[in-house]
């Protein structure tokens, strides 16, 4: 809950609808905008839109849990207006346009900046262009105030007044043309385009008349349109882009998770196989020290001989060679390329590198 008059549910639901006959929205009004203006079709869901909001922010400034989803978030208000459904009355004489603009003018003596107005159809019931420009001018004066206010129109020119407006949002209810149903979907930041055309024509309409009806239209009506189709078009195309995006980044987080589990275990197999060497490692070098020793031990009682002859000196010099060859590490070592093998024969000339004396084979044993 907060005191901002910030509005964000996730997946909310009329409390009132079925659960299988309800559709779940988003809807967000009162940071980045403080006014949506819904268009679209009859039947097709923008009045239970508002109802849902209003009945939702009451449920909750009265301690109600809400039908959406964790994380959502509302607003306590002062006031909470609402102006829906037909109120036309036969014992006051009252038409549907005096009857809703009676209930707007008192909304209007009281609407502040933490008020929540919810209009159903402003401005309907009279001259489309009288009614379409009311409706503009109420909803201008109650953004003035700073309230919250959604209102739903038939009216195309409140389409194009929320491209107007900074703090106005378009929004409709989706329409299939193909089912000739209504999703009951909300779309923030499309407006609402006729399907009166597109509905004739699958139902059989001529061709002839559809044509000679979208003649009749004006210029500004039609731009308007082909401006919303195309709004349409692009979000269809985005949804459906989302939907293989996110489908990869599933895919990408799947295998970086495969991934880090087998580097994982290959750290810990390399930590293991680094501590075996190690002590492999020092049992190495313990033997290698005891028999330096006793190579040492042996040149010393041959210097204490009278004559050392020549080739015990080379063959104890052999044996400590050897056992210094074993010292080397051979991980810091890079790896050599295998060389192939000499083919030695008695006779040939050599240079034996631990010795580091030359000769000549006289006899091959192996």
């Amino acid at each position: 809950m907060n005191q901002n008059g910030f509005i964000k549910m996730q997946q909310a639901r009329h409390p009132l609808i079925s659960n299988d006959e309800v559709v779940s929205n988003d809807i967000e009004i009162g940071q980045d905008y403080t006014a949506i203006v819904i268009t679209g079709p009859n039947t097709g869901g923008k009045t239970v839109t508002l109802k849902l909001v209003g009945l939702c922010t009451l449920m909750a400034q009265s301690g109600l849990q809400i039908p959406a989803l964790d994380g959502c978030e509302l607003a306590v208000f002062d006031h909470v207006f609402a102006d829906i459904g037909d109120e036309q009355s036969i014992e006051q004489s009252l038409s549907t346009f005096s009857s809703h603009m009676s209930n707007i003018v008192q909304i209007l003596e009281d609407v502040n900046h933490n008020s929540l107005v919810l209009f159903d159809e402003l401005g309907a019931g009279t001259d489309p262009q009288e009614g379409a420009g009311l409706a503009m001018a109420i909803l201008d004066y109650v953004i003035e105030r700073q309230a919250r206010v959604i209102a739903t129109t038939h009216y195309p020119e409140l389409k194009a007044y929320g491209y107007n407006r900074e703090d106005v949002i378009n929004a409709s209810v989706e329409f299939d043309v193909q089912t000739l149903k209504p999703t009951y979907r909300l779309l923030l930041g499309v407006p609402g385009r006729s399907n009166a055309f597109d509905i004739s024509k699958r139902l059989g309409l001529s061709e002839g008349i559809i044509e000679k009806a979208k003649s009749m239209v004006n210029e500004d009506s039609r731009s308007v349109e082909n401006m919303i189709t195309s709004l349409d078009q692009s979000r269809r195309q985005a949804e459906s882009r989302f939907e293989e995006a996110n489908q990869y980044l599933i895919e990408a987080q799947e295998l970086h998770n495969s991934l880090k589990r087998e580097y994982e275990q290959y750290i810990k197999h390399k930590e293991q196989h680094m501590s075996k060497a190690k002590e492999k490692a020092r049992t190495i070098v313990d033997k290698a020290e005891d028999e330096a020793e006793a190579i040492l031990e042996e040149i010393r009682s041959m210097k204490d001989q009278a004559q050392v002859k020549e080739h015990h000196f080379i063959d104890a010099k052999k044996k400590l060679s050897d056992q210094k060859e074993q010292f080397k590490d051979k991980e810091n070592e890079p790896r050599k390329e295998s060389k192939t093998i000499h083919q030695f024969q008695p006779g040939d000339e050599v240079h034996v590198l631990s010795f580091n004396q030359n000769g000549h084979i006289v006899e091959q044993k192996k």
